[in-house]
């Protein structure tokens, strides 16, 4: 009785042949899908790394007052610029640009 069930499914138009093309089909489909949501995300991802403003210990100074004395601007450990309690005198030529 068993043989006969197993060699049904084998046969029939519903076949155990005909169920794995589906799952196969499905998962192509599913991986495919997948590919295509992921790849705007994995852009975002690369995109916000090679934009990195500053590496740490860099210097900057900003635009200079009426008197020639610029702000000071370091970078901090997180990539972002911070102003720091210091002024330098522009037209001596000495200031970080």
């Amino acid at each position: 009785m068993r043989v006969r069930k197993t060699a049904a499914l084998i046969r029939g138009p519903y076949g155990i042949t005909n169920m794995i093309k589906k799952i196969v089909l499905t998962a192509a489909v599913a991986a495919f899908a997948v590919s295509f949501a992921s790849a705007p995300a994995f852009a975002m991802k690369k995109h916000s790394k090679m934009t990195k403003k500053c590496v740490a210990g860099q210097m900057h100074t900003g635009k200079p007052n009426s008197m020639g004395w610029a702000p000071v601007m370091g970078c901090g450990a997180d990539g972002k610029m911070y102003a720091m309690p210091a002024m330098c005198y522009v037209p001596s030529g000495m200031c970080a640009k």
